[in-house]
Order: structure tokens, then sequence, then C-alpha cells
């Protein structure tokens, strides 16, 4: 078809220098760039992974003190308890209403 051979014969150095210069462009990206971005990606992994071993360390921290302090009003409530039981037969009881 002479559209394509005209074509080809006008534009053959542009195509040729376009691929050159993509070639050139993707090389250099992947040997400059590529290393950085999976370092940064590592990085942020691993970023994660401390955060995520923290967070469950403090979430343990919580649970532990919150354990404590349920068992500390158990035994306040117990010994308010108690004192009441052993206090209640000496108050004094209100009169009957009419």
């Amino acid at each position: 078809m002479p559209q394509l051979d005209q074509f080809l014969a006008t534009y053959a150095s542009q195509f040729f220098w376009m691929a050159i210069t993509f070639g050139l462009l993707y090389f250099g990206i992947a040997r400059a760039m590529l290393p950085k971005v999976g370092k940064l990606v590592d990085d942020r992994a691993a970023r994660i992974a401390g955060d995520l071993s923290a967070a469950e360390a403090a979430r343990a921290a919580a649970q532990a003190a919150t354990a404590e302090e349920t068992e500390r009003l158990t035994a306040a409530r117990r010994a308010a308890q108690a004192l009441l039981a052993e206090e209640s037969p000496r108050l004094p009881r209100p009169p009957p209403s009419a």
C-alpha cells in the first residue's frame, strides 16, 4: 500500500530514535529508581511491623491494667459488703411509716 510506504519512509528515523530513547529511559529508570522504591517499600513494611508489635504490647499492658483494676474493685466491693453485713445489725432501723 502506497500510504504505508510513504509513512514508513517519512517516519522511520523517528521510530528508530523513539525506540532508542524509550529503551534508555526504561533501563535508566529501572537501574536508578526501582532500587530506591524497593528500599522505601521495605522500610515502610518494617515500620508497619514495628508499629503493630508496639500496639500489641500496649494492648497487652492495657488488658493487664484492666484486669488488675477489676480485681481491686472486686476486693473493695467484697470488703464493703462484709463491713455492711457486720454493721447492719447495729444500725438503727427507721420507724415504720403509717
